[in-house]
């Protein structure tokens, strides 16, 4: 799981970027991975605050991906309607990443899908459920390929992933070169420098530096972390800020 670190900002007199926020979470005691993206105000604190809070005090050990999700939509639900404010002013997600019954299982909680109205946040069973792949077939999925998650600048993230393959064929023919090399660090380093790219590319044609690229990210297995490359959480608090509007462009 792989996040930038951008904070997009909104002020009377348009707005600022920081480069403090942790998009990119772990529970030791779950054995799941957390990122978020999208709006990032919540009543008391900014999201990555208050899903750190909710990591520490609301997993235990022995919970499920689908219990630890639930709760999640619940609890931030329940937070948000303090607010008082429509949905599609608050739109936000978190991926989960984990496992259940020893098989990988990807999920989202979110506000909708795009093109639907925005509602409050639901868990989304992405896969293998809400795609209806019978368990044989996703193994196969996984033996072979691989599936992920885009959110924030997804278009962005997507030409630059399908551009790449002719590209990672050609290395193949030429000079056979596995790219990304086949094990859980070369994924990892694939996915760093496609979200490196992308905020590249947001400087290179004077775009809204939505993205940027001081990254977060983590890789896991059944037995848990292998590479933890998680962003420290600034000492600042942001209890004094929670009028501003933040938002977290990927995750």
């Amino acid at each position: 799981m792989v996040g930038d670190s951008a904070v997009t900002k909104r002020q009377a007199g348009g707005k600022i970027v920081s480069a403090d926020a942790v998009k990119v979470q772990y529970s030791a005691k779950a054995n799941v991975g957390f990122a978020i993206w999208g709006k990032a105000a919540m009543t008391a604190t900014r999201f990555d605050y208050w899903l750190k809070g909710f990591i520490t005090n609301e997993i235990g050990e022995g919970d499920t991906i689908e219990d630890i999700g639930t709760k999640l939509a619940e609890q931030i639900n329940s937070d948000l309607s303090k607010m008082s404010r429509p949905w599609a002013s608050l739109v936000r997600g978190v991926h989960l990443a984990g496992y259940r019954d020893g098989e990988p299982v990807l999920f989202h909680v979110h506000c909708g899908h795009e093109g639907e109205p925005s509602h409050e946040l639901r868990l989304y069973h992405d896969y293998p459920d809400d795609q209806n792949i019978p368990p044989k077939e996703f193994d196969e999925i996984l033996r072979s390929g691989y599936v992920h998650l885009r959110n924030g600048y997804h278009p962005h993230f997507a030409v630059l992933f399908n551009s790449l393959f002719p590209y990672t064929a050609h290395l193949r023919e030429i000079a056979n070169i596995q790219f990304p090399y086949p094990n859980i660090e070369g994924r990892l380093a694939f996915y760093k420098l496609l979200v490196k790219f992308v905020a590249e590319t947001l400087k290179a044609s004077r775009q809204h530096p939505g993205v940027n690229d001081v990254l977060g990210a983590i890789a896991f297995d059944r037995t848990g972390i292998k590479i933890d490359e998680r962003l420290p959480f600034p000492a600042e608090s942001f209890e004094t800020e929670v009028d501003n509007e933040f938002e977290f462009g990927s995750g």
